[in-house]
């Protein structure tokens, strides 16, 4: 069920992205996810991104999974095209031809998925893992470390709390949550990043004294030592889509 929701968030991430962006050109600005820090934007992003989710990781199989994400992108983007067009927006007729195109893009990847060929029982009996629960649980971090900050962005009181939520969002999302995504590989390669991570939190700590900075660092300094101690795992080619 974990590997599920996963694989529901991921996908569901780049529809969501392309249904806001529709709702601000349909319904006006107050649905744009960077409208004067307001807010309306980015809940409403959350609400779609998590209902979405919702619905793929009920779909059965991941490759099912992945087609009904990249064709609802698809769909979104094509709809953002067109109604770009139709209220004339700034670039429509550029930006129209670059989300058509990446539309038909998404669409071909997805037809081009293939079911992964099953294996003998007594195969898949001898190839199982045990489960990864290093790897999960700094999934877990990642996911309360983006929701405290954005909380912080949206919610805080006073400028530098909002700048100190605005600043963890960017640390987990082009640090932390790229070094976990290849841990698989390269597990000290990842833990070293989340440890270096640290370091800019502690500033952060410094500058705006709050628990919820305290606990994110102990929270990424333990993922750190986790990812430091988590086996490489050898993924066999054969399984994966085509």
């Amino acid at each position: 069920m974990f590997e599920r929701a996963m694989t529901g968030l991921h996908v569901a991430l780049t529809a969501a992205l392309a249904a806001m962006a529709v709702a601000s050109v349909l319904l006006g600005a107050d649905f744009e996810l960077l409208a004067a820090r307001q807010g309306n934007g980015a809940w409403w992003f959350i609400g779609i991104w998590l209902v979405l989710s919702a619905l793929i990781a009920v779909l059965p199989g991941s490759i099912v999974q992945w087609r009904a994400g990249l064709c609802v992108s698809a769909a979104a983007l094509l709809v953002a095209a067109l109604a770009g067009l139709w209220r004339g927006a700034p670039h429509a007729m550029a930006m129209g031809i670059a989300l058509l195109t990446l539309a038909a893009i998404l669409v071909f990847s997805a037809w081009q998925l293939r079911a992964r060929p099953h294996k003998p029982a007594h195969l898949a009996r001898s190839d199982a893992r045990p489960a990864d629960w290093k790897r999960r649980l700094c999934w877990w971090i990642v996911v309360l470390c983006m929701a405290e900050a954005f909380r912080m962005a949206q919610l805080g009181a006073g400028n530098a709390v909002k700048g100190a939520g605005s600043f963890g969002m960017l640390l987990v999302f082009f640090v932390l949550l790229p070094a976990l995504s290849v841990s698989t590989w390269f597990p000290r390669l990842a833990g070293i990043g989340w440890l270096l991570a640290t370091v800019p939190m502690t500033w952060l700590l410094w500058r705006t004294p709050s628990v919820s900075v305290a606990i994110g660092m102990a929270l990424v300094a333990a993922g750190g030592v986790m990812l430091l101690r988590a086996p490489v795992q050898d993924i066999d080619k054969s399984e994966m889509p085509q």
